[in-house]
């Protein structure tokens, strides 16, 4: 990696990532007004914002609202995530509370009760078609391509050229990087967080939520993020970041969390990462105008690195515990957020 790169590079290692912002991801600050988002239709193929002013803040902020397409239905999502954790007594989605990672062969996926209030049901793309009903790998499929469109129309407007997008996303760009579909229900009678503050590790996250809950950090403060019906919610990650540091419009990644909540919450969410299955881990590249891609660390890599400082709280994390060897499988701890 040049030295240019070095220096816009965001550093990954545990106890770095967060470094200007520990002070930031305390519970106790609480939020100081209604974020103002700017807003996007997916229109031919593209994004429109309405002009490149609120295109540039939002990218800049991390996060905007997009209209949900016409002829996405999200019914059956909203459906799933009102009652995967309820038991196999509600038909038909109940029944997901006992399937857990065992199931799968790896400790992030399933049923899982996580330190906040949050209690998930989490699939990778390669298992949705033989465990999601239809109704429901058919919506993650449309996800996944919405999340295309988003993708490279922002890899058009930082510059980035299209001949490297395959290698800068890990497959993304053509729908062939890691999603994951996961649907969250937050239980009021756990007294904790909602969900502790973090950034995502990927390229974006489209988030559906009607109920309020979720507080973004901008301009150095906190605040809710007021839940639109009609909308997603589309937030960057550190692999955009990354990736767009050193190009001509920087995107960056949103730390964000969910307040305490004091009634039933419920959401789903969709994650496009580089392509990280084992033996196929594509790495995490950043963009420099003169050279081209170069890479910065592998996949799996970004996402062990960035787990440990969500979950070791919001202090500054131990460094002195040895980060896991690649081969190594994730710890149940780890989540999709």
């Amino acid at each position: 990696m040049t030295a240019e790169a070095r220096d816009l590079a965001p550093e990954i290692r545990r106890g770095k990532i967060y470094q200007d912002v520990y002070e930031k991801r305390s519970p106790d600050r609480p939020a100081l007004g209604e974020a103002r988002l700017e807003r996007a239709r997916a229109v031919g193929g593209g994004l429109n914002f309405g002009g490149s002013g609120a295109r540039n803040r939002a990218f800049r902020d991390g996060v905007f609202l997009l209209e949900i397409p016409d002829e996405l239905d999200v019914s059956a999502g909203d459906a799933f995530a009102r009652q995967f954790y309820e038991g196999p007594a509600a038909a038909p989605y109940g029944r997901f509370r006992d399937i857990g990672s065992d199931h799968f062969g790896d400790p992030l996926l399933g049923f899982h009760q996580r330190i906040n209030q949050i209690e998930q049901f989490l699939l990778e793309r390669r298992f949705w078609a033989a465990s999601y009903p239809p109704e429901i790998s058919a919506l993650g499929d449309s996800l996944t391509q919405l999340s295309r469109q988003v993708l490279c129309s922002v890899l058009s407007a930082v510059g980035i050229p299209e001949r490297d997008w395959r290698r800068a996303t890990g497959g993304c760009s053509q729908c062939a990087g890691s999603y994951h579909l996961t649907f969250n229900h937050y239980r009021p009678a756990h007294v904790d967080i909602g969900l502790s503050s973090h950034k995502d590790d990927g390229f974006l996250t489209i988030l559906r939520t009607t109920a309020p809950g979720l507080e973004v950090s901008r301009e150095d403060h906190w605040e809710t993020v007021p839940a639109d019906p009609d909308c997603f919610i589309v937030n960057f990650g550190l692999s955009m970041e990354i990736l767009t540091a050193g190009s001509r419009m920087p995107v960056a990644a949103i730390m964000h969390r969910v307040a305490r909540q004091q009634d039933d919450r419920s959401s789903f969410g969709h994650f496009s990462s580089s392509g990280c299955l084992p033996g196929q881990d594509e790495g995490i590249h950043r963009y420099v105008h003169g050279s081209g891609l170069e890479r910065v660390c592998g996949s799996r890599e970004l996402i062990d690195e960035n787990d440990y400082e969500i979950y070791a709280g919001t202090d500054t994390p131990d460094t002195t515990i040895a980060p896991r060897r690649p081969d190594e499988r994730p710890t149940a701890k780890g989540v999709r957020r």
